[in-house]
C-alpha cells in the first residue's frame, strides 16, 4: 500500500512538473506605430514549449490578482474596444489609429473568427479613460474548441496589445493545455516595458 501511494505521488509530481514546464516566458514586442498616436505600441505574447500547446485563460484571483497598468494612460481608439473582438478588421486596415488601440485577447487581433470572451472583468476604466486593468476574480478566455488558442510554429500566443507613453507594468496568470492534453497553470507572470 505504501509503495502504491508513493508511485501515485510520484506520478502526480511528474505530471505537475511537466505542466509547469510548458510556460517558457512572456515576450514583449514593440510594434512600429508610425507615430500616428503618441507613445509606443507593444504586443504581449506567451511563449510555450510546443507547437499546438494552448492558452485558454488569462486571469486574476484573490491569491494571485491581475494588474496591468501604465504610468500614463493607455491609448484607446473610439472605434475599438477593450477586447480584440471589438476591432473591426476592415476598419483597422483603413484607420491607422485603430491599429494602435489597446486591447486584450487570446490569439486573435481583430473580430475575424474571434471567440474571446470575459468573465467578471470590468474594462470600463481601461476602455473609457485608458486606466488600468485590475481583477482578483475575473478572466478573459477562449474555449479550447477554437483554433485561436493553439500555438503555431512560433510557439507563442498573443494575449494583449498596449499603447502608452508611459511605463507599463503587469502581473497576471494563465491557464492552458499541452499538445498532449495535460492542463497547466502559470501564476504571477510579470513584465515591465516603456519609460
Amino acid at each position: 500500500m505504501t509503495s502504491l501511494r508513493f508511485l501515485l505521488t510520484l506520478a502526480l509530481l511528474a505530471s505537475t512538473l511537466t505542466s509547469f514546464a510548458q510556460y517558457k516566458g512572456v515576450i514583449v514586442e514593440k510594434v512600429d506605430n508610425g507615430g500616428v498616436v503618441a507613445g509606443n505600441t507593444y504586443r504581449i505574447y506567451i511563449e510555450l514549449a510546443n507547437e499546438k500547446d494552448q492558452v485558454h485563460v488569462v486571469y486574476g484571483d484573490a491569491e494571485h490578482p491581475m494588474s496591468i497598468e501604465s504610468s500614463k494612460s493607455f491609448y484607446q481608439s473610439s472605434y475599438g474596444g477593450a477586447m480584440s473582438i471589438s476591432v473591426n478588421r476592415k476598419a483597422s486596415q483603413e484607420d491607422p489609429k485603430l491599429k494602435c488601440d489597446s486591447w486584450v485577447t487570446i490569439g486573435s487581433e481583430d473580430n475575424y473568427d474571434n471567440y474571446v470572451n470575459n468573465f467578471l472583468m470590468d474594462f470600463t476604466n481601461f476602455e473609457d479613460t485608458g486606466g488600468p486593468i485590475k481583477s482578483s476574480d475575473g478572466a478573459w478566455f477562449c474555449t479550447p474548441d477554437h483554433r485561436q488558442v493553439f500555438c503555431g510554429p512560433t510557439k507563442k500566443i498573443l494575449i494583449m496589445q498596449l499603447t502608452s507613453e508611459g511605463k507599463i507594468t503587469a502581473k497576471f496568470n494563465i491557464q492552458g493545455r499541452t499538445a498532449a492534453g495535460d492542463n497547466f497553470q502559470q501564476q504571477d507572470i510579470t513584465f515591465t516595458t516603456g519609460k
